[in-house]
């Protein structure tokens, strides 16, 4: 099979990974339109639906450890800030709260993470890092996001933390089944999985570009975050022959 072949398939099989992800944070953010169904500014209480829609989503996706509703600012209450956010802890969730005083050393000011930047700016399906979630988890999570929007205005975002142990060994046995060389890279041109050694996990890259480097095929995954899949068209059994 031609190279590039490899790497479509390889794109689709991400692309059919990280759509049902993506398709429950849409739906998620038709709830959160549902509740704010008189636009503009909505009460806490007017949100309070979505604990029950959140913990739903959350059971349906195992790797996800935390998912909620961030809100712009002065949107929910007259608050500057405001989080709707549960996470697992153990086998419940909780609800998170952080500190949002910006006069505060230890202030969590979201108003400056990527993931919710990328959105407002009008990221239709976002994914930022591998990074380590300090403020939340503390876990190494990519954080997936999509806008929320009302008549047009931008309210915020819905979004997931993902743990990305389990993101990586679902990558990892897609990408082990492509016949040649390849690696899925995102959009920093951090490696997140591959089938050979010499792309390490995390090591940031130069950005996959067809004809540079080696790479033969360079396809951006379908409706994705940003990733994309990269193939040398070097053949598997060739590669460990040579070792």
């Amino acid at each position: 099979m031609p190279v590039a072949d490899d790497v479509r398939l390889l794109a689709d099989g991400v692309a059919e990974l990280v759509e049902p992800l993506f398709a429950s944070l849409e739906a998620l953010a038709s709830q959160v339109r549902a509740c704010r169904a008189g636009g503009g500014s909505c009460s806490e209480r007017d949100l309070a639906p979505l604990e029950r829609a959140i913990a739903d989503r959350m059971a349906a996706h195992p790797s996800a450890v935390g998912m909620g509703y961030v809100a712009a600012p002065g949107t929910v209450g007259g608050q500057e800030r405001f989080l709707a956010w549960w996470q697992r802890a153990g086998e419940e969730l909780a609800r998170l709260r952080l500190n949002f005083d910006t006069a505060s050393v230890d202030v969590y000011d979201y108003l400056d993470m990527e993931w919710y930047r990328s959105a407002e700016r009008g990221g239709h399906r976002n994914a930022f890092g591998p990074y380590v979630d300090y403020s939340g988890s503390g876990r190494y999570v990519v954080t997936a996001s999509v806008p929320v929007l009302v008549d047009g205005e931008f309210v915020g975002v819905a979004g997931a933390d993902l743990a990305m142990a389990r993101v990586e060994r679902r990558l990892v046995d897609l990408v082990r089944r492509c016949p040649t060389e390849a690696v899925v890279v995102n959009d920093e041109a951090r490696v997140l999985a591959a089938n050979v050694s010499r792309w390490v996990w995390g090591a940031r890259i130069t950005p996959p570009v067809r004809g540079r480097d080696g790479f033969e095929e360079v396809v951006a995954v379908p409706g994705g975050p940003g990733w994309v899949v990269a193939g040398t068209g070097r053949d598997l059994a060739t590669l460990t022959e040579n070792l």
